[in-house]
């Protein structure tokens, strides 16, 4: 077993790839599934797709509290795949949703171990690429971006031309939410996609920040668009095991104050 698999799992699949090796383990006790990349954790649910992590269920709530992919013309578009958990629950939702993702062996990866339904439509490419490609009249109600090499989003997803784009394709009244990972020695790169997302998507003021309630490296959520009425987001869609763990996780995270 890889060093960095902690002890108590099983090795479901492993799966080469130019990125790096893909591992999926499963804790014996919890019965959760892990996507490893890059020595990573990319992607923590239960069977069904049911995530364990706290800011996917943030999200989640976020999208929820939207008509966000209540239109099949107009579904959620995530930008990023990892183990499709996201995905899955916005299908049990009901809501309509895609995905784009550079790597086309997460699909199939999500498909087998993570619960990720057949009739999602997954697009192999890069997300700007993407955008940039569609028809003219192609909207979304919510386009959320969790992409990363290794602990960090791509430049060019953090560019202005990027979220240029994703503000040209948002529906009226859609929003987009971007997860970061931010380090306590290290608070510019937030600081620097805030004032981007400002500048691109949303007027001044309503740019929001979504941030675990840590000290050392945390999940920070921005969200740029309609969001000014968000409110704490419930955990709607327990995961099958350690529902306490999970809602207490959500329930720490909160808004930051971004002036």
């Amino acid at each position: 077993m890889p060093t960095f698999i902690p002890g108590g799992h099983t090795i479901l699949a492993h799966y080469p790839g130019d990125d790096g090796d893909v591992w999926i383990s499963e804790d014996i006790v919890t019965e959760s599934r892990i996507y490893w990349q890059d020595r990573c954790c990319q992607s923590e649910s239960d069977a069904d797709g049911v995530s364990y992590a706290a800011y996917i269920h943030a999200l989640f709530g976020f999208i929820m509290q939207t008509p966000a992919g209540t239109r099949p013309d107009e579904p959620v578009l995530l930008i990023g795949c990892g183990g499709g958990s996201l995905a899955a629950m916005l299908s049990v939702a009901e809501r309509a949703v895609e995905i784009v993702d550079v790597n086309p062996a997460s699909f199939l990866i999500a498909r087998q171990h993570f619960g990720l339904p057949l009739w999602i439509p997954c697009h192999a490419m890069d997300g700007a690429r993407y955008l940039h490609a569609l028809p003219p009249t192609q909207r979304y109600g919510a386009i959320i971006i969790d992409a990363f090499r290794g602990e960090r989003v791509p430049d060019h997803l953090l560019g202005r031309a990027f979220l240029a784009q994703v503000a040209c394709r948002l529906s009226d009244g859609g929003f987009m939410a971007m997860n970061l990972l931010e380090w306590p020695d290290h608070p510019e790169p937030i600081v620097r996609a805030v004032d981007m997302a400002g500048a691109e998507i949303a007027p001044p003021g309503t740019v929001r920040l979504f941030e675990e309630a840590v000290e050392c490296e945390r999940n920070v959520i921005l969200l740029a668009g309609n969001v000014s009425g968000f409110t704490l987001p419930d955990l709607l869609l327990p995961p099958r095991t350690m529902i306490a763990e999970t809602r207490r996780m959500l329930t720490r995270m909160r808004f930051r104050r971004t002036a």
